[in-house]
Protein backbone atom coordinates (compact mmCIF):
# COMPACT_ATOMS: atom_id res chain seq x y z
CA UNK A 1 0.00 0.00 0.00
CA UNK A 2 2.87 2.38 0.97
CA UNK A 3 4.58 1.75 -2.07
CA UNK A 4 1.11 2.47 -4.61
CA UNK A 5 1.16 6.00 -2.15
CA UNK A 6 4.82 7.42 -3.58
CA UNK A 7 4.27 6.16 -7.13
CA UNK A 8 1.19 8.23 -7.38
CA UNK A 9 3.02 11.11 -5.77
CA UNK A 10 5.54 10.59 -8.02
CA UNK A 11 3.70 10.41 -11.31
CA UNK A 12 1.54 13.83 -9.92
CA UNK A 13 4.71 15.71 -9.59
CA UNK A 14 5.94 14.48 -12.97
CA UNK A 15 2.45 15.09 -14.69
CA UNK A 16 2.44 18.64 -12.94
CA UNK A 17 6.30 19.22 -14.43
CA UNK A 18 4.91 18.53 -17.73
CA UNK A 19 2.02 20.84 -17.37
CA UNK A 20 4.01 23.55 -16.36
CA UNK A 21 6.63 22.63 -19.41
CA UNK A 22 3.69 22.82 -22.12
CA UNK A 23 2.11 25.85 -20.56
CA UNK A 24 5.41 28.16 -21.01
CA UNK A 25 5.88 26.29 -24.60
CA UNK A 26 2.18 27.44 -25.63
CA UNK A 27 2.90 30.71 -23.59
CA UNK A 28 6.13 31.90 -25.82
CA UNK A 29 4.22 29.97 -29.11
CA UNK A 30 1.19 32.44 -28.48
CA UNK A 31 3.17 35.23 -27.77
CA UNK A 32 5.03 34.66 -30.86
CA UNK A 33 2.29 34.44 -33.23
CA UNK A 34 -0.18 36.99 -31.47
CA UNK A 35 2.17 39.45 -33.36
CA UNK A 36 2.20 38.31 -36.05
CA UNK A 37 -1.94 38.52 -36.27
CA UNK A 38 -1.86 41.45 -34.95
CA UNK A 39 -0.04 42.16 -38.09
CA UNK A 40 -1.57 40.46 -40.49
CA UNK A 41 -5.40 41.99 -39.09
CA UNK A 42 -3.81 45.66 -38.98
CA UNK A 43 -2.70 44.99 -42.85
CA UNK A 44 -6.19 43.56 -43.76
CA UNK A 45 -7.89 46.50 -42.08
CA UNK A 46 -6.09 48.86 -43.95
CA UNK A 47 -6.94 46.86 -47.01
CA UNK A 48 -10.50 46.76 -46.30
CA UNK A 49 -10.54 50.87 -45.45
CA UNK A 50 -8.64 51.47 -48.88
CA UNK A 51 -10.84 49.60 -50.65
CA UNK A 52 -14.14 51.23 -49.18
CA UNK A 53 -12.76 54.74 -50.09
CA UNK A 54 -11.64 54.03 -53.51
CA UNK A 55 -15.16 51.80 -54.02
CA UNK A 56 -16.89 54.81 -52.66
CA UNK A 57 -15.32 58.03 -54.38
CA UNK A 58 -16.08 56.17 -58.17
CA UNK A 59 -19.31 55.52 -56.89
CA UNK A 60 -19.71 59.44 -56.02
CA UNK A 61 -17.80 60.29 -59.51
CA UNK A 62 -20.47 57.76 -61.35
CA UNK A 63 -23.37 60.06 -59.81
CA UNK A 64 -22.76 62.55 -61.84
CA UNK A 65 -21.64 66.28 -62.41
CA UNK A 66 -24.04 67.73 -59.42
CA UNK A 67 -21.95 65.63 -57.28
CA UNK A 68 -17.84 65.55 -56.28
CA UNK A 69 -15.26 63.30 -54.24
CA UNK A 70 -13.87 65.34 -51.69
CA UNK A 71 -10.53 64.06 -50.57
CA UNK A 72 -9.89 65.98 -47.53
CA UNK A 73 -13.30 65.02 -45.61
CA UNK A 74 -13.53 61.70 -47.69
CA UNK A 75 -16.99 62.52 -48.66
CA UNK A 76 -19.33 62.36 -51.62
CA UNK A 77 -20.56 66.18 -51.66
CA UNK A 78 -23.12 67.94 -53.75
CA UNK A 79 -22.72 70.90 -55.66
CA UNK A 80 -26.11 72.06 -55.55
CA UNK A 81 -27.04 70.99 -59.05
CA UNK A 82 -27.89 67.34 -59.03
CA UNK A 83 -29.42 67.27 -62.82
CA UNK A 84 -27.49 64.67 -64.59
Amino acid sequence: MNFLKKSSAQSLVEYALILALVTVIAITALQFLGQKVNTAVTGVGDDVEKTTQDAAKTYCEGLGSGYSWNESTGKCESSGNTNP
